[in-house]
């Protein structure tokens, strides 16, 4: 007569196959370039000033229209900060 109190054993673990991708290039790695900061801290205050202007209870058109043209910059600054990673620093 079989024992059917024993619990049946796994083997094996099921396996999860990740997909690999393209380590970063040592450009997107690098923090320390001062253009790349430079850039990227112009961004992030055209971001704040734009926010400061929207936070504005008492706001107006005009500030809207400034905040807009804040975030524009801030976008167009954002692309150059990426292209200039993928070209190892140069802005």
């Amino acid at each position: 007569m079989a024992d059917t109190t024993a619990t049946p054993v796994r083997l094996r673990a099921p396996v999860i196959t990740l997909a690999r991708t393209a380590a970063p290039t040592p450009s997107a790695l690098d923090t320390t370039d001062p253009t790349l900061i430079a850039l990227h801290a112009q961004a992030e205050n055209a971001l704040s000033m734009a926010l400061s202007l929207l936070r504005n209870p008492a706001g107006t058109a005009s500030d809207l229209q400034r905040a807009t043209g804040r975030v524009m910059r801030a976008a167009t600054l954002m692309k150059r900060l990426s292209a200039a990673q993928l070209e190892g620093g140069a802005a």
